[in-house]
């Protein structure tokens, strides 16, 4: 009776046990009830057989319908996973290395002690238990690297199963064979052990490589990111949203900068202030879409006026600004402005509607008309408002003077 109860337990956990590492290993799809169910059901069976072979007399047919057992309750779960019929055959095989593994294991540790039959069934939970855990916490992405490479390990795999399996079938009687080969076969389960290790090792040092490099460059993407990002945020300060020109806030810094330049070098610098004439009629008459429209349209055209040296921007609604740099006198700068102005009187298009528009302009000269930036706005903006006085659509330069 003793012998019969220390099988049904050495029994029931070795199949109890192998149901909880083999779903641990193939991702099962199951909740926690199935799983629980599934192992009553081993359970139930591994008793049923346990008896039937102990009553028998044959311990080597109850080790064969275990590992068959092992066998048919593998190919039940498999169509719960979430594996390949590759990848779940190399994770059923390797469940059942490490499950002869743990019974070789388990029977010499068992025979150390005093009731080696208790013992037996005591390390085998333990050691169940152990490779589990180690599993859980520190091998399972490991090894699902390992089983999405599984044509590179199968044949090691094959190997292990083979020489493992050896001694577990061409007995007639197991336990005098686990007794008398004990040597050889703690040498296999060690050889087996270190084939298994090696393997994760590697792969958990090159998944630690993996995680650094992929670490890396998603510092990398991020870094891009911000860069454009930043890019892009300094564009918006600095530039009109509309006609992609210069702000007016880069441009009393451009202004400053080329005044002190023109200083340094004891030249003269021009700017004009350029005002659109009856742009509100523009945008009351055919709507504000018509009206931005004709805004990047003017920003085009100075653009196309001015050399690579000058400056153009946008300050506000429908008024614009060109810092000249390096002229040679205040003709110069008269003979640009009244270009721009002819430039700015060609019909625009936009879409199906053609409008028109003038332009008045004011402009100052450094140093006639100011020593500073501040100086030659206020003075060129002066003579712009002295135009629209007078009629709009004119040139004007600081002293009143009109073209």
């Amino acid at each position: 009776m003793t012998e019969l109860i220390s099988n049904i337990l050495r029994g029931s956990v070795s199949s109890v046990m192998y149901v909880l590492l083999l779903m641990t290993l193939t991702k099962s799809r199951f909740d926690r009830k199935r799983i629980i169910s599934i192992a009553i059901f081993v359970f139930v069976i591994n008793m049923t057989s346990t008896l039937w072979f102990y009553f028998r007399g044959d311990l080597t047919g109850l080790s064969r319908f275990t590992v068959l057992m092992f066998i048919v309750v593998g190919l039940l779960i498999k169509s719960f996973t979430k594996m390949s019929f590759m990848q779940w055959s190399f994770t059923f095989l390797t469940t059942i290395n490490i499950a002869m593994m743990i019974i070789i294991l388990s029977f010499h540790l068992g025979r150390m002690f005093p009731y080696p039959q208790y013992a037996n069934t005591f390390f085998r939970f333990v050691l169940y238990l152990l490779v589990i855990t180690m599993f859980r916490k520190h091998f399972l992405r490991t090894y699902q690297t390992v089983v999405s490479d599984w044509p590179v390990f199968s044949g090691l795999m094959i190997c292990i199963f083979l020489n493992l399996s050896y001694f577990f079938f061409v007995t007639d009687d197991i336990m005098h064979t686990l007794a008398t080969n004990r040597w050889p076969m703690l040498l296999l389960v060690a050889l087996s052990l270190s084939a298994y290790g090696t393997v994760f090792f590697s792969f958990k040092r090159f998944l630690a490589m993996y995680d650094l490099e992929k670490e890396n460059m998603k510092i990398q993407r991020e870094t891009e990111v911000l860069q454009k990002v930043a890019t892009e945020l300094e564009i918006y300060a600095n530039s009109d949203t509309l006609t992609g020109l210069p702000n007016r806030r880069i441009f009393f810094t451009k202004l400053e900068t080329i005044v002190s330049e023109a200083k340094t070098n004891a030249i003269k610098c021009a700017l004009l202030y350029i005002d659109l004439d009856s742009f509100k009629v523009i945008n009351d008459t055919y709507g504000h879409e018509v009206g931005d429209g004709v805004l990047v349209t003017v920003g085009r055209r100075l653009l196309n006026c001015v050399r690579e040296t000058d400056f153009v921007a946008r300050l506000a609604g429908d008024e614009f600004a060109i810092i000249m740099q390096d002229i040679e006198d205040t003709n110069q700068a008269k003979q640009f402005a009244m270009r721009v102005h002819s430039v700015l009187q060609e019909p625009i298009a936009i879409d199906t509607i053609t409008c028109s528009i003038n332009a008045s302009i004011g402009i100052s000269i450094y140093p006639e008309a100011g020593d500073n930036g501040e100086a030659l706005l206020r003075n060129a903006d002066s003579a712009m408002y002295e135009i629209k006085k007078h009629g709009k659509g004119e040139i004007g330069i600081y002293n009143h003077n009109v073209l």
